[in-house]
């Protein structure tokens, strides 16, 4: 096994819908009835106002491209756990 970092955390963010990416995850056959038929596969990115215009089939299609970028961009939030984890070999330290 080798080393590893695990960062655990708990709480919410409100993002900024201007500032917040969403990837198409959807199936071929959705890319047609969404108007995206030609474009490649893992390119499609929207953003935050765009999400939220979607139907809730559409936003199935989606997921959130980048945590971190939504965390930074923030508008408000809470986190009210973090721990940081290192894993050495076989042992653990915290």
């Amino acid at each position: 096994m080798s080393d590893r970092m695990v960062l655990e955390f708990s709480g919410w963010i409100e993002c900024d819908p201007a500032k917040t990416t969403f990837q198409y995850i959807g199936g071929e056959a959705l890319k047609n009835e969404l108007g995206l038929l030609g474009q490649d596969f893992n390119s499609h990115i929207i953003t935050g106002e765009e999400y939220m215009a979607l139907t809730e089939d559409e936003k199935d299609c989606y997921i959130l491209e980048d945590l971190g970028q939504a965390y930074m961009n923030s508008l408000d939030g809470e986190l009210s756990e973090l721990t940081l984890d290192i894993e050495v070999e076989n042992e653990q330290v915290r």
